[in-house]
């Protein structure tokens, strides 16, 4: 999930630096975005392998994830940060990107290829998916983090819980419905 969100956080920063700025991100730039995106997402995730936080099922006992049920202070502390660098920063940058990039295409319409246009909503619509697989999974474990557990059954836990961990497979159906390349 944070390798997801983190990817079209890049994505639509690359799209606004092509866009906004007419500039192209060559080769060199794009491999280490993809490194810098795989050392995030490791250090995310690791954290709880090395104290901070840790791993534990799930309500509904069919995946693991972090422990958002913890009251410790050095865990709720992990999951407010996840949170934060994880959903609501990276959905922060990709709506300034794509703020900006629909303020461009509404001055510059016929300057901006067909193409560019195009990718640009391919993009905002990945963005769009992954927020409604997730959004429902990350509210579900705030409210277990936050004391509401009764409120979340094992039944209830595990729609969201599979639906964003299926996440990953709606960005190959969008790239075969809007791009005539794949």
């Amino acid at each position: 999930g944070i390798v997801s969100i983190m990817t079209l956080t890049v994505l639509a920063y690359e799209r606004y630096i092509r866009v906004v700025h007419a500039k192209v991100i060559d080769f060199s730039w794009s491999w280490r975005a993809i490194t810098y995106i795989w050392i995030y997402s490791l250090g995310w995730t690791g954290a709880p392998l090395l104290g901070w936080n840790r791993y534990t099922l799930e309500i509904h006992g069919l995946g693991c994830s972090v422990d958002w049920k913890s009251k410790d202070p050095n865990d709720t502390s992990f999951v407010l940060l996840f949170f934060l660098g994880c959903l609501v920063a990276p959905v922060g940058i990709m709506a300034y990107c794509y703020g900006h990039i629909l303020y461009a295409v509404r001055m510059v319409m016929i300057k901006l290829l067909k193409y560019e246009k195009k990718v640009a909503k391919m993009c905002f619509l990945m963005i769009s998916t992954f927020l409604i697989c997730w959004m429902p999974y990350a509210v579900v474990s705030l409210l277990v983090t936050y004391g509401y557990s009764n409120l979340v059954t094992p039944t209830v836990a595990i729609i969201p819980s599979f639906f964003a961990k299926s996440s990953t497979a709606y960005n190959p159906v969008i790239y075969i419905f809007m791009s005539r390349k794949v």
